[in-house]
């Protein structure tokens, strides 16, 4: 969430731009209403896993307490990162930059192949007219997709703009 950065981010986060598209075409059109999740009867057991422990990763995530899901990413998303030390460093940016999350806009699931997603797109305090979606992927145990879009730029919606 920190696009300061470009040269090394746009990198590692590049091979998920088709997976994000899809993802966040998916969830098109997010409001600021309570998190929408898929029916309950049309969500499998596994999407349902991926919910509860995407819910807790992305949350220790926000509260750059990054041991349990550095420990969860499989050898290829450490990679994209390089070590644990320059993934905290950027998830402590993102805070310094856009502040505590402020908004849950939406969260979704879905499965594509072997892998499941979980899908939060939030707002946060410092800019709260812009919606950032955190993607995980999950095949088995492993976090084996990990990236951070921009959904949506609400500048000029009304129920964005600051008091």
């Amino acid at each position: 969430m920190n696009p300061a950065p470009r040269h090394a981010s746009s990198v590692r986060l590049a091979p998920l731009a088709l997976l994000l598209g899809a993802a966040l075409l998916a969830g098109h059109g997010a409001q600021a209403a309570p998190p929408r999740l898929p029916p309950a009867a049309q969500t499998s057991a596994a999407e349902q896993v991926a919910l509860t422990r995407g819910r807790t990763l992305v949350g220790d995530f926000y509260a750059v307490k990054l041991d349990g899901l550095w420990g969860a990413f499989s050898p290829g998303v450490r990679a994209q990162w390089g070590t644990l030390t320059a993934f905290r460093a950027f998830r402590r940016g993102g805070l310094a930059q856009y502040g505590p999350e402020r908004q849950v806009v939406q969260e979704r699931t879905f499965t594509r192949g072997r892998e499941v997603f979980y899908v939060r797109s939030a707002a946060f305090e410092n800019a709260p007219e812009l919606v950032w979606a955190v993607v995980l992927g999950f095949t088995g145990p492993q976090v084996t997709t990990f990236g951070i879009a921009l959904e949506e730029d609400r500048s000029d919606a009304p129920v964005a703009r600051r008091p």
